[in-house]
């Protein structure tokens, strides 16, 4: 099994890692591992837009996403446990991942600031910033998606 990762110490996996062609997999699957674990810090499971879009294509919701993820030894597995029970699901995941880069590429860059990948001319600053907004951005995501559910 894979051991739940610390995300109060370092980040988890970069967004565009992969498993599969699918991007994000590994992020959120370290997410969900942490979480079960408490070790999750300042990351979020269950209020990520991004998580959201992610289980909308693998037509899936968290806690079925967080018992696969649990009862796999790797990220690989989890992959062919989603592709299991959603066919298509691969697929779908990928193409979802190719238009992440192209339709969120500024937040991924903001994210990639914040959590250590990236060194951007004025990153200290670029990363106060981004934990400014992201808190009533987050609040407000939660808010319309409670709202519209």
């Amino acid at each position: 099994m894979t051991q739940a990762p610390d995300l109060r110490t370092a980040p988890p996996p970069r967004w565009s890692e992969a498993v599969g062609g699918v991007v994000w997999l590994p992020r959120f699957a370290a997410k969900a591992r942490a979480y079960e674990a408490g070790t999750l810090g300042m990351y979020l499971y269950g209020q990520s837009p991004i998580d959201d879009a992610f289980l909308k294509q693998a037509r899936l919701d968290y806690a079925s996403f967080l018992a696969i993820v649990l009862a796999r030894p790797d990220n690989a597995a989890v992959l062919a446990e989603i592709e299991r029970r959603t066919p298509g699901a691969t697929a779908a995941l990928q193409a979802w991942g190719k238009g992440l880069r192209v339709k969120m590429g500024w937040f991924m860059a903001v994210l990639d600031v914040d959590d250590g990948y990236a060194r951007a001319p004025l990153a200290g600053i670029a990363r106060r910033i981004a934990n400014a907004v992201a808190i009533p951005v987050v609040w407000t995501a939660r808010r319309l998606r409670n709202t519209l559910r």
